[in-house]
């Protein structure tokens, strides 16, 4: 097999493994009434409460207007809340409401549900696929782009 031949079959496998990812997490948002960027939302406000607006940006590594148009729609819907910082008064900060958690738990849930034939791989074959990304992604940090 020819070099670019190789790079093609490992590029495209990877392209259609995210593919495949996106389509479940789209399913998954679509089963619950939201929206893949509304769950990624509800997701970190769980991990990281009393976000600002700029720093839900920062995580999501998403430009203020579209964040904040969706988080407008999130409030709307109740699942999140927008509070005075205790620590400065001045500052608003965003965190889920108790149905936002219910939202995010019933996400959770039904994440590791829809995912469950994975944990038909047996254990020496997800340690060879883990070995293998890890060569992939040494590989790619040598031409000097490691956002890993």
């Amino acid at each position: 097999m020819e070099n670019e031949e190789k790079i093609r079959c490992i590029t495209n496998s990877f392209r259609n493994m995210h593919n495949l990812f996106y389509k479940q997490m789209w399913h998954h948002a679509n089963e619950l009434g939201i929206t893949v960027v509304q769950l990624q939302i509800l997701k970190i406000l769980n991990d990281e409460p009393n976000l600002s607006l700029a720093q839900l940006c920062e995580r999501m590594n998403s430009g203020k207007s579209a964040v904040s148009s969706t988080v407008e729609r999130l409030v709307k819907a109740q699942f999140i809340q927008r509070e005075h910082s205790q620590a400065d008064r001045r500052a608003i900060v965003l965190s889920l409401t108790p149905l936002g958690k219910e939202k995010k738990e019933e996400a959770h849930a039904l994440y590791f549900k829809r995912l469950d034939p994975l944990s038909e791989i047996s254990s020496e074959d997800m340690e060879e696929l883990l070995r293998l990304h890890g060569l992939v992604q040494e590989k790619l940090k040598l031409i000097g782009d490691d956002i890993v």
